[in-house]
């Protein structure tokens, strides 16, 4: 029971509504540009399969627009990003992997370089 004093005003009962669930979005950008948004299907969940084809939609999306030079793709540790299954795919398409530690250590160079400047 909540409490409340008798002069304050009863507080109001909202309408509720069904959620629609969760829906996964993984969007690819560049310097100018989103280049690629894709939604995963609902009650799916990102395995190397869907990964691949998620590459291969960016690959044709980059292909189309015409961006070149920029295929570096940031990578944690999530399985479908490290298995031996989507390794293969990911040369094939052209395109290099960059861990998450190595882009932090750049950043710490910059930093360093920027402020012996």
């Amino acid at each position: 029971m909540e409490y409340s004093h008798k002069e304050w005003p009863q507080p109001k009962n909202f309408k509720t509504q069904a959620l629609a669930g969760k829906v996964m979005l993984t969007v690819f950008w560049n310097s100018e540009r989103v280049v690629l948004a894709d939604f995963l299907e609902i009650e799916t969940t990102i395995n190397s399969e869907s990964y691949i084809e998620t590459l291969t939609a960016l690959k044709r999306t980059i292909d189309r627009i015409g961006i070149r030079n920029e295929k570096l793709l940031q990578h944690d540790n999530a399985r479908p990003h490290t298995s031996v299954a989507t390794r293969d795919p990911i040369r094939r398409l052209d395109f290099q992997c960059c861990r998450i530690h190595r882009i932090a250590q750049i950043w710490l160079q910059v930093i360093s370089t920027c402020s012996k400047n």
